[in-house]
């Protein structure tokens, strides 16, 4: 007779810390696909300008990874964004599509994320450049619809002064599931 055997089955959310947290990381180590690409594909639009214009970017240059970009328009004299496309990924990830929404809609929505949000497109205004992050949510979100995130958010302007769009690519890990990378 042989012996049973037990199968352990943990549920993901026992391995997620207390706290989420966030980081900046280096471009070289973004390690997501889609991610890398939008990256790549924003350094060939931009050439040897410090950003490129909203209307040089073309979504057919990065394949599938346009279901993970967002774009924004920038409202200064309202101190204020406004979604002008929202990609499936970031859809599926909140679960509601902002397309057409303006920030303060969404910082009324999303009151824990919504003010971070809003600090990463007030600093890529300010700064004129691309940043890059890798986060995992803790246990302090339980309502988040994911658990880890990687994300870049890239100027562009008619001019090295000027950011009038910022276009963010995104990836996210869910709860228990398995959305594309």
């Amino acid at each position: 007779m042989t012996p049973a055997i037990a199968i352990r089955r943990s549920n993901p959310d026992d391995d997620l810390p207390e706290r989420s947290s966030v980081v900046p990381i280096a471009f070289e180590d973004i390690k997501s696909e889609r991610v890398r690409t939008v990256y790549e594909a924003w350094l060939r639009w931009r050439g040897a300008r410090p950003m490129p214009t909203r209307n040089e970017i073309a979504l057919r240059d990065i394949g599938n990874a346009a279901a993970n970009i967002s774009l924004v328009y920038v409202m200064p004299q309202e101190a204020d964004y406004e979604f002008r496309g929202c990609g499936d990924s970031l859809i599926q990830a909140y679960g509601v599509n902002f397309q057409g929404k303006r920030m303060s809609d969404v910082l009324n929505f999303a009151t824990r994320h919504g003010p971070i949000l809003k600090a990463s497109y007030d600093m890529i205004c300010a700064m004129r450049r691309p940043y890059a992050f890798r986060g995992i949510v803790g246990r302090d979100a339980p309502k988040a619809r994911f658990v880890w995130f990687e994300t870049c958010y890239f100027p562009l302007g008619p001019s090295p002064d000027e950011v009038d769009h910022i276009m963010n690519a995104a990836v996210y890990g869910p709860r228990g599931g398995s959305w594309a990378d």
